[in-house]
């Protein structure tokens, strides 16, 4: 198939790192064999102005012949979107939600504008299906681009991500009971837990930028155990499921997260992952693995296991597909290919 993906290809506007959706939305696509275009149309409308973006995107979908148009959407559309709403009757204009579900009151409001609507929150999915039929519940996956199985685990508790608010006294607290070290963008905090490995460091701990995604996976390929916090940034204290739990599926690492009620959908608490309720649970189970190194890697083996076989980003185009009626389309193409070769 032809496929525009209309993503953001910096992440926050930094030139020196990626929107992990620009990658998620073109390398599985392409591994899929599928012909994929993008359109960056926040980079766009800063150049060109919101009106004349808008048009550019326009054209570029009427004279495109796509098969399918991905369109990443974040509560502040750069482009204005109702000019998509008739083309989405022509051509099929997916718009994926941004990945906080708390934004929903917003994005919903555009979800008329496109052919469908992408949520990865299965209670937003339920909640919201009869009154808009054009929505279809996907998730975050894994690419698996820059895992590192096998890889020495030289760094034994970390997180990396952006640290604020909440994060930045949960970090500060775990970082006094076990030692667990930051990476990513962040506030005033200082370089932590450097005394407490016993394996070599070789990273630099990171504030107020953020790192490139190399680096992101780097840090989780080398970690014995990944702090997973699931609250946003939205100052709600809503947990959700982030990105982040499906893309460290390939790395080896344990991811030691909250609670959650959907988790369980993909992952099996205790099994394939490991949750805790309170800071302190938290840490005491991360000292509790990391003198438990058998444990910990049968954990992190399967998580990888039940990544491979269900939570890539090849198996969440495939049930998109399914969804948008396009998968029967390729397989009648297929067919007569087929019987003419």
């Amino acid at each position: 198939m032809r496929i525009l993906s209309v993503v953001r290809k910096n992440y926050y506007g930094v030139t020196t790192a990626i929107e992990p959706l620009y990658l998620q939305f073109t390398m599985p696509l392409r591994e899929m064999r599928h012909d994929v275009e993008t359109f960056d149309h926040y980079e766009m409308s800063g150049t060109l102005g919101r009106e004349r973006a808008t048009q550019a995107l326009a054209e570029r979908i009427r004279k495109g012949e796509f098969d399918v148009v991905f369109y990443q959407t974040s509560g502040r559309e750069p482009v204005e979107t109702a000019v998509l709403a008739e083309l989405s009757k022509k051509f099929c204009i997916a718009a994926w939600n941004s990945d906080d579900d708390w934004q929903w009151e917003t994005t919903r409001q555009i979800a008329a504008d496109f052919t469908f609507m992408i949520t990865t929150y299965p209670h937003i999915y339920e909640q919201n299906r009869f009154q808009y039929p054009n929505l279809l519940l996907s998730q975050w996956a894994c690419h698996g681009l820059l895992s590192g199985h096998g890889k020495a685990k030289d760094i034994e508790f970390s997180f990396a991500g952006s640290i604020y608010g909440e994060r930045n006294k949960a970090c500060r607290y775990l970082r006094h009971k076990t030692g667990l070290a930051c990476f990513g963008r962040g506030s005033r905090m200082v370089r932590l837990g450097i005394p407490y490995f016993r394996g070599a460091f070789k990273l630099p701990w990171l504030a107020g930028r953020a790192l490139e995604i190399e680096n992101v996976f780097d840090v989780w390929n080398r970690s014995r155990i990944s702090y997973t916090p699931l609250e946003g940034s939205s100052g709600l204290k809503a947990l959700q499921i982030k990105a982040r739990i499906f893309e460290m599926g390939l790395t080896g690492t344990m991811v030691l997260c909250e609670q959650h009620p959907d988790l369980e959908r993909y992952f099996k608490p205790g099994t394939e992952i490991v949750t805790f309720e309170s800071l302190d649970d938290c840490a005491e189970k991360a000292l509790w693995y990391l003198g438990h190194e058998d444990e910990r890697a049968k954990i992190a083996e399967n998580y990888r296991e039940r990544t491979l076989r269900e939570h890539l980003w090849t198996h969440r185009f495939d049930n998109l597909f399914e969804q948008m009626g396009l998968k029967r389309g390729l397989e009648s193409s297929a067919q007569l290919s087929s019987k003419t070769a």
